[in-house]
This record gives structure tokens, C-alpha cells and sequence, in this order.
């Protein structure tokens, strides 16, 4: 199999597919917070935030390990498929009564524990989604993943805005969330039954068991993350308003969704690197090297203009009047969006060499780190002390899973491309100043191509990854207009 036009066609496809649910998304971007205003849009969140935290509970830590597996040996798919859906039966009502629990016992109003019980129930369809997922992942056929994301952002956005402009509340938006992801999991569903067919024979208690013990590290990061990564909109929750929560919660649905770059790369380059760690070391070693290139080239190109741009960019969205708080936590979460960027290829190597047990460690600190540094400065500072404690957590977990990389894998390239990707953030910086007298768009018109040809001249991508790139995302269209 050539890796580089497997991963240039597997991202040809998230980042056509992506093109399209963005537009989707941003449309709820837009008008989710707009409609529902601060109040109304934090409760939305922090029901959003609560049943997340369990979701990790159903999951398990399965998904990223069956994608591993079944990449390294696909004659196992149906084994693993047949015993996780069993395990998955169980943890979903766990998960289930124990959110429900959660969410009383924090003496939320009753419109919030109507949120919670649908979420809590859209809890085992989105990770059966995942963990189906992570079945194409595994055979390197994330178009079909690709093609799922586009109908359930559709449907969804269709669906959320037709009760928006009808007068409809919270609940039945929560209700329409839900159905546009059951019809994701019957998409993802129906092309892993063609991969892979789950079997009562294949159920066995000495798999399932081995399925946990391997699955633990998985899982217990996911525990930790969760805590560090959700705490803030609860903590913010019970020390400040639902008002300023609106305010939080905006900026970081916008800090989020600009995150696709490293989860299309994770998405497409995590199988590929898992088949290479146990077939030929010297690919593998090459293709982290080049892509931490794109990775670090990505982190300029997206966190200069977040923080360049913030508040432009919160004007036009939500206005700058409705949510004031926003633009300042924007340019502050750019920070910790450039780390996870980089610690994204980081994460993988530590996962791909089988070292997930200290990536297990790293998140138990962050875990105790992060909601003391949230109690300390969001009585002081609100959103903004939970922002600051989210760049923290971010930096402290960089440095934390680059030391625990095996040795020689990260090195003097990886800095090189990193400070050159630094160096084109220059030209790019004056790009976006001098364009912002035409607004955002006149500024990333003319900041981005600069940006572009930078990167380029400096060598930190070469002109060979993009015309693979070009080709693979050519063909696509192509064969979609076909």
C-alpha cells in the first residue's frame, strides 16, 4: 500500500467533507447563540459539558485502540466488533444514571435536567458512532466517516434552525441533536457490517476481559481529559452566571471547531502511523517528521489570525455588544489551541510505540492541575482565569508528552520546522494588520497567501505534499461529480 496516497486520499476526503459540514456549522454558530442569548446558550453548554464527561464512560478508551488494532491486523475486526458492542450495552446505562444523578445533585432547574436526560441518551448513539469510526480508521476508509459527518451536520443544522425560527426552546433542539447523530450511526453502521460482521459465536469473556485491561490506559486519559477539558463551564456554572457562561461557552465552541486541521490529520495519519510502528520503522520515523511540519505549519496559520482577528470576528458572529467577554477569551484559548496542534503528533507517537500508559500520567496531572488553577482565578478573573488555566493545562501536557517520546523519534527537525513555521507567521502578521482596513476577510485574503508562499520558500512543506494533496482532493471531486 503507498502511504502517501492512502493518507492524501483519506484527507482528500475530510477536508471536502469538512468544507461542507463547516458551512453547516457555522450557521448554529451563528445563530444558536444569537437566538438563544447568553443565558439560554450556557444552559445549552453546561448540559452539553455534564453528559461528555460520562460519554467517556461508554466508551470505554476503546476506540482509539480498536483503530489501532485493526489497522496492524485487520483479520480481528469482527472479534473486536462483537465484544465491544456487548461491553458498550452495559456502560451506556451506567452512564446513563449516573449523569442523571450528577446533574440533580448540582440542583440544576428542570429545563436543564430535560437537557441532561436527552444528552444523557445521545451519550451511547455518539459514541457508537465513534467506536464504528474507529472501524473504518482501522481499514483506512474514513471516507465513509467523511460522507457521515456531512449528512449529520446537515440534518442537524436543518433541524435545530427550522425549531430556532419557529419559537421552539431547548428541549426539542436538545431532541433534534439526537436524531441527526442516530442517523450518523446507522450510516457508520451499515459500511463497518460490510467490513466486518459482529458474531454471538465470536463473544467471549477471557477477549472482553483482555478488551478492558488493554483498554484502561485509553480510558482513564479519557477520564482525566474530561475533567480537564469540561470542569471549566461547570466550575464557571457554580461561581459566576449562566451569562457568563454564554460568554465562555461562545468562544470556545469557536476555539473548538478550529481544531479539525490535527483531528482530519489524527483521523487519517493515526492508521497509517499504527501500521508502520510494526512494519517498517524507518517510514514511520519520516512520516512523523513530516507530519509535525504540517502540524506546527497549521498552529501559525490558525492561532496568529484567531488572536489578530478575535474581535472582528466575535463582532460579525455574535456581536461584540450581546457578548462582550468573548473576543478577549478568543485571543487568549489561541494559545492553548497552538499547543494541542503540536501535541497532537506527540500524542500519536506515544500511542503508535504502545506508550499510552504515560500518556495515562500526563493526564492524571493535568486532572489535578487544572480545576485547582480554575478555583484560584476564576473568582478573580471569571471566564478569562478559565481561559488562562485552559493554556496552562495545554502547555504543561505539550511538555509533558514530548519527554515521554521515545528517544530520537523528536528532534532537531521537528524544532526547525517548528521555528521556520514561526518566522512565516511574520509576513503573515503584517498580511492580516494591513488587510483588516477591508475587514476579516480582506485580511485573510491577503494575509493567508503570504503565509502560504512563506512556508513554502522556508521549506517547512514541500511543494511535493501539496501537488499529492492537490491530486488526491482533485480526484475526489471528480469522482463526486462522476
Amino acid at each position: 500500500m503507498d502511504t502517501g496516497k492512502s493518507m492524501a486520499r483519506n484527507a482528500a476526503a475530510m477536508m471536502v467533507s469538512q468544507g461542507m459540514t463547516w458551512a453547516s456549522t457555522l450557521l448554529l454558530t451563528i445563530y444558536l447563540p444569537r437566538m438563544l442569548g447568553a443565558a439560554d446558550f450556557g444552559k445549552l453548554q453546561f448540559a452539553l459539558a455534564l453528559t461528555g464527561m460520562f460519554a467517556i464512560l461508554v466508551d470505554f478508551g476503546t476506540t482509539m485502540l480498536i483503530t489501532r488494532e485493526v489497522a496492524r491486523d485487520h483479520s480481528r475486526a469482527p472479534a473486536y466488533l462483537s465484544n465491544t458492542l456487548a461491553l458498550k450495552l452495559g456502560t451506556a446505562v451506567v452512564a446513563f444514571i449516573a449523569v442523571m444523578a450528577t446533574a440533580r445533585a448540582l440542583g440544576r432547574p428542570p429545563e436543564v435536567l430535560n437537557l441532561v436526560m436527552v444528552f444523557g441518551i445521545a451519550m451511547g448513539i455518539f459514541t457508537t458512532t465513534s467506536f464504528l469510526n474507529s472501524f473504518l480508521q482501522g481499514f483506512e476508509q474514513v471516507h465513509y466517516q467523511a460522507w457521515g459527518l456531512v449528512i449529520e451536520k446537515a440534518i442537524n443544522t436543518a433541524l435545530v434552525l427550522a425549531l430556532l425560527f419557529a419559537g421552539f426552546g431547548l428541549t426539542p433542539i436538545a431532541w433534534a441533536m439526537l436524531a441527526a447523530g442516530t442517523v450518523s450511526m446507522l450510516w457508520s453502521g451499515f459500511f463497518v457490517l460490510r467490513l466486518a460482521r459482529p458474531s454471538f459465536a465470536l463473544l467471549s469473556l477471557e477477549f472482553m476481559r483482555d478488551l478492558v485491561k488493554a483498554s484502561l490506559p485509553f480510558f482513564m486519559f479519557a477520564v482525566f481529559a474530561k475533567i480537564y477539558d469540561k470542569i471549566d463551564v461547570a466550575m464557571l456554572a457554580a461561581m459566576t452566571s449562566d451569562t457568563v457562561v454564554g460568554w465562555y461557552a461562545a468562544a470556545y465552541r469557536l476555539f473548538e471547531s478550529l481544531f479539525f486541521l490535527p483531528h482530519i490529520f489524527n483521523t487519517v495519519t493515526f492508521p497509517v502511523l499504527s501500521r508502520l510502528s510494526a512494519s517498517d520503522p524507518e517510514a514511520y520515523a519520516r512520516a512523523v517528521h513530516r507530519g509535525f511540519a504540517v502540524l506546527a505549519a497549521a498552529a501559525v496559520g490558525v492561532c496568529v489570525p484567531l488572536i489578530l482577528l478575535a474581535g472582528p470576528v466575535v463582532d460579525l458572529l455574535y456581536s461584540n455588544v450581546a457578548y462582550p467577554g468573548t473576543a478577549p477569551t478568543l485571543r487568549i484559548l489561541a494559545l492553548a489551541l497552538g499547543c494541542m496542534y503540536l501535541n497532537t503528533m506527540f500524542v500519536m507517537v506515544l500511542v503508535t510505540s504502545d506508550r499510552q500508559g504515560e500518556w495515562m500520567k500526563a493526564g492524571a496531572v493535568a486532572a489535578l492541575i487544572n480545576p485547582a488553577v480554575n478555583y484560584l482565578l476564576i473568582p478573580w478573573l471569571g471566564h478569562l482565569g478559565a481561559a488562562i488555566t485552559t493554556v496552562i493545562t495545554e502547555a504543561m501536557l505539550l511538555g509533558l508528552a514530548l519527554r515521554a517520546c521515545p528517544r530520537g523519534i523528536i528532534g532537531r527537525q521537528e524544532t526547525r520546522a517548528l521555528l521556520r513555521s514561526l518566522l512565516a507567521g511574520v509576513p503573515l502578521t503584517a498580511g492580516l494588520l494591513v488587510g483588516l482596513r477591508w475587514g476579516v476577510f480582506g485580511a485573510v485574503l491577503l494575509g493567508m497567501p503570504l503565509y502560504l508562499a512563506a512556508i513554502l520558500r522556508l521549506g517547512v512543506v514541500s511543494r511535493a505534499d501539496l501537488a499529492l494533496m492537490a491530486s488526491a482532493f482533485t480526484a475526489k471531486l471528480g469522482r463526486r461529480k462522476g
